[in-house]
């Protein structure tokens, strides 16, 4: 019992979390399609070096910045 003479209170198990079971529509992953996060991702990429080679970004550490052809 804590010392100022109150009793805890329990709080209830969160819903969510990696002891909860799964839910119907878990297995939706995201609403993006394969070829759509691809396209995302190339389109980052370009966006970065092209910061990288303005000198707004650096690159990561022992990487030389690719050059596009």
């Amino acid at each position: 019992m804590p010392s100022n003479g109150k009793r805890r209170v329990r709080r209830p198990k969160p819903y969510c979390g990696k002891d909860t079971p799964p839910q119907p529509g878990d297995e939706v992953v995201g609403e993006y399609t394969r070829e759509r996060l691809i396209c995302m991702d190339e389109e980052f990429c370009e966006r970065m070096l092209l910061a990288i080679e303005r000198g707004l970004e650096q690159p990561p550490d022992g990487e030389a910045p690719e050059r596009a052809a």
